[in-house]
C-alpha cells in the first residue's frame, strides 16, 4: 500500500471507535452524503478547493471502526477532535502526511497520549514526553516503536517503511489490518466546519 501514490503528499487517515455517522459528526461534517469512486477519484475529490476548509470522507471497516480520509487538511489529527473521538473510552489514531512530515497522533479515553514519527519509527517530542507504562503506548513499544532518546526502532517497527509502520500501529491499536482495498470506498462525507488547511495541527517536535 503506497499512500503517496494514491493521495499525493497531503493526506490524513483517522481510525475512530465510532459508527460512521457519529465519527463524521465529531469531525465537523454536518451533512454527510454518499460518494463513490476508486482511490484516484477519491483523491481528486479531496483535492478540490474547499474555501480554506477541510473535506472528510469516511467508511466503515471491520470491528466497528470508521476510517476517515482527508486531503490537505488534518481535522482527524487535531488534539481536540481526538479527545472527542475517544471521550468515554476507546482508542483512536490519526496519521498526517505533508512533504516534510509523517506523524501519527494517539489518543485514548479522552486524552492525547503522544505522537509517532512514522518515518523514523519512534515517539516524537522531548524525552519522557510519553507515559511508557500506559497500555496503549506499551503495546507499540512491544512491536519495536522506540520511546527512548535513541530513536531506534526494533522488531517489526524496525523493518517497515513509513506506510508499513502506520499499518502496524493501526493493527496493534485497533485490530484492523489496513489494505489498499479499504481505501477504495464506497465513501460517505462532506465539508467540515472544523478546520482550515494552512499548516500542520501541532508545532514541530523538538529534536531528540
Amino acid at each position: 500500500m503506497d499512500l503517496d501514490e494514491m493521495f499525493g503528499e497531503g493526506w490524513c487517515l483517522t481510525l475512530a471507535p465510532h459508527p460512521l455517522t457519529e465519527t463524521l459528526r465529531l469531525m465537523g461534517v454536518t451533512d454527510p452524503a454518499p460518494r463513490t469512486g476508486s482511490p484516484g477519484r477519491a483523491a481528486d475529490a479531496l483535492q478540490q478547493p474547499r474555501g480554506g476548509g477541510g473535506f472528510v470522507l469516511g467508511r466503515d471497516v471491520p470491528g466497528g471502526w470508521t476510517l476517515a480520509l482527508e486531503g490537505d487538511s488534518w481535522i482527524g489529527s487535531d488534539d481536540d477532535v481526538l479527545r472527542a473521538l475517544t471521550a468515554g473510552g476507546g482508542t483512536a489514531l490519526s496519521a498526517y502526511r505533508d512533504p516534510d512530515t509523517r506523524t501519527a497522533t494517539l489518543a485514548h479515553d479522552g486524552a492525547v497520549l503522544g505522537r509517532l514519527e512514522l518515518s523514523g519509527g519512534y515517539f516524537g517530542g522531548p524525552s519522557g514526553s510519553v507515559d511508557t507504562a500506559h497500555p496503549v503506548v506499551a503495546s507499540l513499544i512491544a512491536v519495536g516503536f522506540d520511546a527512548s532518546d535513541d530513536c531506534e526502532p526494533t522488531g517489526e517497527a524496525g523493518t517497515e517503511e513509513p506506510d508499513g509502520r502506520l499499518v502496524l500501529a493501526v493493527r496493534v491499536l485497533t485490530g484492523v489490518t489496513l489494505t489498499a482495498a479499504d481505501l477504495e470506498g464506497p465513501w460517505t462525507g462532506g465539508p467540515s466546519r472544523t478546520a482550515t488547511a494552512s499548516g500542520p495541527p501541532w508545532p514541530e517536535s523538538p529534536a531528540q
